[in-house]
């Protein structure tokens, strides 16, 4: 276990580092700043999760981040991944995006979920954190099981649109990410 915990941090470091090592990365992250996690084989919780605490930033067009991954260090993709985990135990990367239009009208729309929030119920609006397990439910609902790469969250009032690409391995995840900035 402890060797796959180290793995884990290992890949997702090396991930962090192809990102911010692109001059172009600044362009993808948004307001909300960059979340990339990994998960240990059959995670359960949020502590067998990898991010980067604090999450990838960036000042003066050029990415960053302060502090190497660590289990536990986001709560937000933590629930991205696990979640998407329930679905496809395959699926233990993920990493969040600035939306831009001229990415999202480039994607094949059969790896593509857009999450609307209006779906929320009042009910499952007061449950604190809930929404990005309702995001990912939903959307492998519609992909009727199967596994996708891109998911459009289309915020809401105070919450900013993001895009989410999912993978099995965080470099994956990075270099499809980076591949995006070819549609800017």
């Amino acid at each position: 276990m402890e060797a796959s915990r180290q793995e884990v941090l290992r890949r997702l470091k090396e991930a962090a580092d192809l990102f911010i090592s692109n001059p172009r990365s600044s362009l993808l992250i948004p307001e909300i700043r960059t979340n990339l996690g990994y998960a240990i084989p059959e995670a359960r919780n949020v502590e067998d999760v990898a991010a980067i605490p604090g999450r990838i930033t960036c000042a003066f067009g050029k990415s960053f981040y302060c502090m190497p991954p660590q289990f536990g260090a986001s709560d937000h993709i933590a629930r991205v991944i696990l979640t998407a985990m329930k679905h496809d135990q395959a699926v233990r990367s993920a990493i969040d995006l600035r939306y831009e239009e001229s990415i999202v009208k480039s994607l094949p729309s059969e790896e593509l979920c857009v999450f609307n929030r209006n779906v929320e119920t009042e009910e499952s609006r007061s449950v604190e954190r809930h929404t990005m397990n309702l995001m990912v439910d939903f959307c492998y609902k519609l992909w009727d099981g199967k596994s996708h790469k891109f998911i459009i969250d289309e915020g809401d009032v105070g919450k900013e649109k993001t895009l989410f690409v999912l993978g099995k391995d965080p470099v994956d995840v990075v270099k499809i990410s980076l591949s995006l900035l070819d549609l800017i």
